[in-house]
């Protein structure tokens, strides 16, 4: 009886243990700043991005090409350069994917020319008059981890921030930012991969969860 006792303590710490093996990995290893962290060791710099949306139903049903057991509820993109060749790979809560080339745009450069102005702008909310302002329940977010190799900095806005061309008070001032001119380019550059399947899942690195923010 007492072996019996034993062995099912045994099996419930060993279940333990594993649960917590799987949320730190989780919770660390794909979170937008543990992915940075490691390109901040490598010395390069770099422009993060990571999209993520509040409010958004997501059906999915699983296929070969993606981790089991894992439903992507958000993406990362981290663009670099690396002796002259720019390069963009994807990260999501349920793995990384294929890093590919990049011909048209050198983040390095993007950033050395527009660096005092990325860290001073702000996206400004989106305002109706004086003191009002609306806001929308189910939106999407931009958040931007960046860094020239001298400062590392944080920038974020609310893509619904940046509508109501005949509303928003702001709206013309935030869709003027280098921030915003930024996040159109590699939008464009990523809808364009997307669209080419170039974004191919490395399923060795599969971590078999259901949702992670």
């Amino acid at each position: 009886m007492k072996i019996t006792i034993q062995f099912i303590l045994v099996l419930i710490l060993s279940s333990c243990a594993s649960k917590k093996s799987i949320e730190r990995i989780n919770i660390s290893d794909y979170e937008f700043e543990s992915i940075t962290k490691a390109f901040d060791a490598k010395k390069l710099s770099y422009i993060g991005l990571k999209k993520n949306c509040v409010g958004e139903d997501r059906i999915k049903m699983s296929n070969e090409k993606d981790c089991k057991n894992c439903v992507a509820i958000n993406n990362t993109y981290i663009f670099w350069t690396d002796e002259n060749k720019s390069y963009v790979q994807k990260f999501d809560n349920c793995s990384e994917f294929n890093i590919i080339e990049i011909f048209d745009f050198k983040p390095t450069e993007f950033l050395k020319n527009n660096t005092t102005e990325l860290q001073a702008e702000s996206v400004k909310r989106y305002q109706v008059d004086k003191g009002t302002y609306r806001t929308v329940s189910h939106s999407c977010f931009r958040n931007y981890i960046l860094n020239d190799g001298k400062i590392k900095y944080e920038k974020k806005f609310d893509i619904f921030d940046l509508t109501g061309e005949n509303e928003n008070l702001n709206f013309k001032t935030n869709n003027s930012l280098q921030l915003i001119k930024l996040n159109n380019i590699l939008n464009e550059i990523i809808s364009e991969l997307e669209k080419e399947n170039r974004f191919e899942r490395n399923k060795k690195t599969c971590y078999n969860t259901v949702y992670s923010s």
